[in-house]
């Protein structure tokens, strides 16, 4: 991508993004790679960094912990490894094995996720395994950079006699001390090593009545340190052990360097593999913390920002613990609209979201994930010029604007297309109409070289020209105008006003000099003005009123699935539960079945009764069993029958529903809002608004069917004479009446009372439908005024 000037990436903000980025790196090789990393041109170069980046957004959000650890730079360490005859620090090895373990782990971790990384796989696979080089270390070197005591057996017989040699100077040492000390020669201090050798201190004026060797003399001449002569051949004998210890230090730590040497090659190219790790761990990372995500690429020109932020904001908010919301841009720009002329007053928010395009254009062609939505489109760019006015403040005004001209032919000069242009308070700097003129001709220069370009401005004129030209759009930042202050939200489609008189009013500056503005500004002008602020005010009301209309219907066509579901349930639960109870019948007339088959074999075999009662028991059996069975033909007959809704406004004549319910009945009578539905001879009252249009009912007669019951076994047949129906839904209420009604018939009953209550009418006509068909039922009516009328029936059982 080509930047200019080369400094755009602090002028937009992007340095600030590649920072936060560096400090979460793990190795030296990432923030290398992120330091020298430009954002790229290129549509696959781009699209092969998204899915990696993608892939490695689904690995932190998985919850699975990711590979990788700190590293040391091991470069210099291999660099040395290869020159014939060096030595490597023990250190060293420590950084080569901890370079080696992380690619090996890394490499391990990824074999094992299958083909879920696919990208990443690619980079991983490239590691090299150096598990042998690791364990050539580690038997030589521990994990704090120390030669292990068994890292030869030469080495390990060696220390092992220097061990035991300085345990017999230190029993010596300690017995010439003991009679020093007895005789009050020795200072208060121990024994001690001086030039390499264990000495004990003596006073100055004793130092000839100890046998032994002056090895140094303290600062004030006072103390002597004394090398006894019982331990100068001890001390030879250690000095000679250490030095063939060093011998075979250097002989192990020369093979070892050998073996890295080996290895160099393969050492190397992990470390290139390892940046790009880490480097894609560091920007992922860096987008979920201002929550970004991975937009749609395109290799058009359109660009659809969906509650875009900038992210030098996020990150700014992320270290204050009051910070106030970034608010979304939404922005959204066809292939043929190029140039973006956004306005409205100071402070207003024109430049962030004009910035907020270039740099998250910057941070995606990077590699990294963008607070943006998802569904989100982004073109990639072949450049970003970026003119956003920095020395205005601290040059004058010619400066200001030679320095903007010599931008412009430069940018003209290294132009190609697909590059953004931003431009911010275009026109400054010079008289406002030639100014505007100039920035028209350059922005229309650079539409036509099929580039996309983004001005804010104050210039009337650039106003006029976005609306007239047919790639060129006007936006506006939005101001409240009741107080007077920004929401810092984007309009696309009006220009905005600055809003300097409405400011300047507020702020209390004199009347006569509003006036005086006022006519210098010219009436054409002014009315032009608050033509631009009542437009904006009409523009929001009208996206009030759109955003609670839409938010009205999207509660209404809930409502509308919630109660379809509904009735759907209801449907299906009915169907389930007369299913489940002929299915029991069926099952208990099985088991009826077999015990009477029992019985009557055994009073075959006992001659206790006569063959012409066993006849009768077998003809009642039989009969029960045909009732099961006709009643499971209704039921699928029943079943087979869908009924159907319809959107339609039922008419006269119309077979409807009531609500949720499944009671169909003829609209007879329709009396403004309310209607007269006739359900089993019924006249039920409903709101018109409550009824739904459905198909006719099936042309054929419910059986009436008869229960068997049997007062045997555990059946529980307390009963009261009255059923409590109120409040109950169709099908609760129905078989819950099916259960009463068992059990008073087997109890003997002979009048039983259902409250169903009053209401619209729907349970009553339930209950009656169901009565119609229990031929146990003699009669039914409407109860007596004073025992609930309408609101309670009264059955008559045989």
């Amino acid at each position: 991508m080509i930047l200019h000037p080369e400094q755009s990436s602090f002028k937009i903000g992007f340095q600030t993004v590649r920072e936060t980025a560096l400090r979460k790196a793990f190795t030296p090789y990432g923030r290398e790679y992120l330091r020298k990393l430009y954002p790229s041109a290129d549509f696959e170069e781009v699209s092969e960094q998204l899915f990696r980046a993608s892939e490695w957004m689904q690995l932190l959000q998985s919850g699975s912990n990711h590979p990788l650890s700190v590293a040391d730079d091991v470069r210099d360490a291999v660099k040395e490894s290869r020159i014939s005859g060096n030595l490597l620090p023990l250190d060293d090895f420590v950084v080569i094995l901890q370079n080696a373990a992380l690619a090996r782990i890394i490499k391990q971790f990824f074999e094992k996720t299958e083909d879920e990384y696919p990208s990443l796989r690619k980079i991983t696979n490239k590691l090299v395994n150096l598990k042998p080089l690791e364990t050539a270390i580690q038997r030589v070197v521990t994990d704090r950079g120390d030669l292990r005591d068994d890292a030869s057996a030469e080495l390990k017989r060696i220390r092992t006699r220097i061990n035991r040699e300085r345990n017999r100077l230190r029993s010596t040492i300690m017995q010439v001390m003991r009679r020093a000390a007895k005789d009050g020669m020795t200072s208060d201090e121990g024994a001690t090593i001086r030039n390499g050798r264990m000495v004990i201190p003596i006073q100055a004026e004793y130092k000839r009545k100890v046998q032994g060797f002056i090895q140094d003399v303290s600062s004030s001449g006072q103390t002597v340190y004394l090398e006894p002569v019982e331990a100068l051949q001890i001390n030879n004998d250690i000095r000679q052990l250490e030095a063939e210890e060093q011998r075979e230090i250097e002989k192990i730590i020369r093979q070892l360097t050998v073996e890295v040497r080996k290895y160099a090659d393969s050492l190397l190219e992990n470390t290139v593999h390892l940046a790009l790790l880490d480097a894609i761990h560091c920007r992922v990372k860096t987008g979920l913390d201002i929550d970004g995500s991975i937009p749609v690429i395109s290799k058009k020109n359109t660009l659809d920002l969906i509650r875009a932020k900038n992210p030098n904001l996020l990150l700014k908010d992320r270290t204050l613990k009051e910070a106030e919301p970034v608010v979304p841009l939404d922005l959204k720009l066809s292939d043929s609209e190029l140039g973006l002329i956004i306005t409205g007053p100071n402070a207003g928010g024109k430049s962030v979201a004009m910035k907020t395009a270039g740099i998250l254009s910057m941070m995606l062609q990077s590699g990294y994930p963008i607070p943006v939505q998802p569904d989100s489109v982004l073109p990639i760019i072949s450049g970003l010029f970026l003119d956003v006015g920095d020395d205005q403040s601290i040059e004058n005004d010619l400066s200001t604007f030679s320095s903007r001209l010599h931008w412009m032919q430069q940018t003209l000069d290294q132009l190609q297309p697909g590059a953004l242009i931003l431009i911010d308070e275009a026109g400054s700097g010079t008289d406002p109409e030639e100014g505007g003129a100039l920035f028209q001709a350059f922005v229309e220069e650079v539409i036509n070289r099929n580039c996309r370009v983004i001005v804010t401005t104050h210039h009337g004129s650039l106003k006029v020209f976005a609306h007239e030209h047919p790639n060129v759009v006007n936006g506006a930042m939005e101001f409240n105008q009741e107080n007077l202050s920004p929401t810092y939200k984007f309009k696309k489609g009006i220009p905005g006003s600055s809003y300097a008189f409405e400011i300047a009013e507020r702020m209390h500056l004199p009347a006569n000099l509003m006036e005086k503005a006022r006519s210098l500004l010219g009436e054409n002008r002014d009315k032009m003005g608050e033509l631009l602020v009542s437009l904006e005010k009409k523009m929001q009301e009208s996206e009030d009123l759109a955003s609670e209309f839409n938010r009205r219907l999207q509660d209404i066509e809930k409502r509308e699935r919630i109660y379809k579901e509904q009735a759907d349930n209801t449907e299906q639960k009915r169907k389930k539960i007369l299913e489940k109870a002929y299915k029991d019948a069926g099952d208990i007339m099985r088991d009826a079945n077999r015990r009477i088959e029992e019985a009557v074999e055994k009073v075959v075999q006992e001659g206790r009764e006569n063959k012409e009662k066993i006849k009768e028991a077998r003809k009642e059996l039989e009969g029960a069993k045909k009732e099961i069975s006709q009643k499971k033909h209704q039921f699928e007959e029943e079943t087979e029958e869908e009924i159907l809704r319809s959107k339609e406004k039922p008419a006269l004549g119309d077979f409807v529903l009531i609500g949720d319910s499944n009671t169909r009945g003829e609209l007879v009578e329709i009396s403004g809002k309310q209607a007269t539905i006739l359900m089993n001879g019924m006249r039920v009252k409903s709101k018109l608004n409550k009824l739904v249009k459905t198909n006719p009912p099936a042309k054929k007669k419910a059986p009436r069917f008869k229960r068997s019951y049997s007062t045997s076994g555990d059946l529980d047949l307390s009963v009261k004479p009255t059923l409590d129906l109120r409040g109950k839904r169709g099908d609760e209420a129905i078989n819950e009446l099916t259960l009463y009604l068992d059990k008073a018939i087997a109890r003997g009953l002979r009048q039983v009372e259902i409250i169903h209550g009053k209401g619209e009418g729907i349970l009553h006509v339930l209950v009656n439908e169901y009565l119609d068909k229990r031929i146990e039922v003699e009669s039914f009516e409407i109860a007596p005024w004073e025992s609930g009328g309408t609101g309670c029936t009264v059955a008559n059982l045989k």
